[in-house]
């Protein structure tokens, strides 16, 4: 009696766990998803490939799959953190610094490797014609400067002692690598286009000053000075250390604290910098309709979930657009479904359009100014899009990070995407997370031109 007490027990577990992995694998999405409470992608079902079998990677990948879409894995996370945070000895200090895991630096594997040199094999000769136009513009400048730019330029946060901390540094090939892409990029602009390009740090590395204005004096850059004489005539290098230096010494609430994004206010000061240095009379920030959201805990608290930064919860300032706009998903050059510009179901982040959404997308502002503009960028661009409305008819947008885009999907290369949707300027705005020296801008950008 015992013995079969115990094998119907066992047989009741094996079915349930049986159909439990029976539903995940039946209707959980097998696609890698991008999660905004861990800043990171979800592994996804794995491809069944030769390549894959013969490595011996195919248990590897499939119990990534099923460790990250198992059910109430959230719930079990938080709960897991919550227990360990009750002991931890890290100060507030140590956790806003902290690198969270950032799925959104593409990574290299062998088969996109393969994929990738195929793909830079195909580039057309008018592109390299494009190159060769653009670098021979710019290496006379290059000669001039060659021998003031170092080997390395850094990011520096200044103390008030008069001493100074590298926080960020690339080197000569990574800036030079970079100045080559968006060479390529200025090339494909009509005739009086300009290509503006803005590195932006994330809250990691402005909030060394703005939470330390006792200690700190300031944050300075190296790499755009060193960019912008490899670049050609038509490309214009903001610094957003310099435009934004003002308001973080006098505390303005440029970033989140337990976000590593800007705030819509800080997104508005590097729009608003970059279309004066065209001669573009803006619209102050006070003529826009203002709506906020308390209690905000960002990806920074949400990658570790402790309790110390929940003193630390940020307020979204949401600015309305002027006019009526709409946004709609690109595909093709044409639009396909309506999404929103300000999502106001939203209580997080992703207010801000409502998150980002591929291959392409466009807002329309109700402006007519006979002017389109394309914006290349990844999750910054979300909150400085809106404020380009007013001086574009469409503000095109494209986040090439895998998650989000496919080439297969758009169906055209940015060339063809320039030509067909009327762009006059090309705005490039990437996190250091996408920024020079990453996957990003070293191979994504090139391979999706044509």
């Amino acid at each position: 009696m015992r013995r079969k007490v115990t094998f119907l027990i066992t047989l009741w577990w094996l079915i349930l766990f049986g159909a439990l992995g029976v539903c995940l694998l039946l209707f959980t999405n097998k696609s890698p998803v991008v999660s905004e409470a861990e800043n990171r992608t979800l592994a996804g079902m794995p491809a069944v490939t030769l390549q894959l079998l013969q490595d011996g990677g195919l248990d590897e990948a499939f119990e990534r799959f099923l460790c990250d879409k198992f059910f109430l894995r959230s719930e079990i996370v938080d709960g897991a953190k919550a227990v360990k945070h009750l002991f931890s000895a890290l100060t507030v200090d140590e956790l806003l610094g902290s690198d969270e895991e950032d799925a959104f630096i593409p990574a290299l594997t062998a088969e996109t490797e393969t994929q990738d040199a195929a793909a830079s094999a195909e580039i057309s000769g008018e592109q390299a014609q494009a190159h060769d136009d653009a670098q021979e513009e710019t290496v006379a400048q290059r000669n001039e400067t060659s021998q003031s730019v170092g080997d390395t330029a850094g990011v520096w946060l200044e103390q008030s002692d008069g001493t100074r901390t590298e926080l960020l540094t690339y080197s000569r090939e990574q800036i030079q690598k970079a100045a080559d892409v968006f060479n390529l990029y200025a090339a494909l602009l009509p005739e009086g286009g300009t290509l503006h390009v803005l590195l932006t740090p994330r809250a990691q590395t402005v909030n060394k000053l703005a939470l330390h204005l006792d200690t700190e004096r300031g944050l300075s850059s190296e790499v755009e000075s060193a960019l912008q004489p490899l670049v050609s005539k038509n490309v214009v290098v903001h610094s957003l250390y310099e435009i934004l230096q003002n308001e973080l010494l006098s505390g303005e609430y440029v970033y989140f604290r337990t976000d590593h994004h800007w705030t819509a206010r800080g997104a508005y000061l590097a729009a608003d910098a970059m279309l004066k240095s065209e001669g573009i009379q803006t619209v102050p920030l006070s003529d826009y309709e203002e709506t906020q959201i308390e209690g905000y805990l960002g990806s920074i608290y949400l990658h570790e979930r402790n309790a110390k930064l929940k003193e630390l919860a940020d307020t979204i300032e949401v600015f309305h657009p002027i006019l009526p706009a709409t946004g709609y998903s690109v595909t093709n050059a044409y639009k396909k479904n309506e999404l929103p510009v300000i999502d106001e179901t939203q209580t997080n982040y992703l207010v801000f359009l409502g998150g980002t959404h591929g291959p392409y997308r466009v807002l329309e502002g109700g402006y007519h100014t006979g002017r389109n503009m394309l914006l290349i960028c990844d999750s910054f661009g979300n909150a400085i899009a809106p404020f380009f409305m007013p001086y574009y008819d469409d503000v095109y947008m494209v986040d090439f990070r895998d998650a989000y885009y496919s080439r297969t999907d758009a169906e055209a290369g940015v060339r063809e995407y320039i030509q067909r949707c009327g762009i006059d300027d090309v705005y490039i705005v990437l996190s250091e997370t996408s920024g020079i020296g990453t996957g990003y801008i070293d191979r994504i950008m090139p391979i999706n031109i044509d």
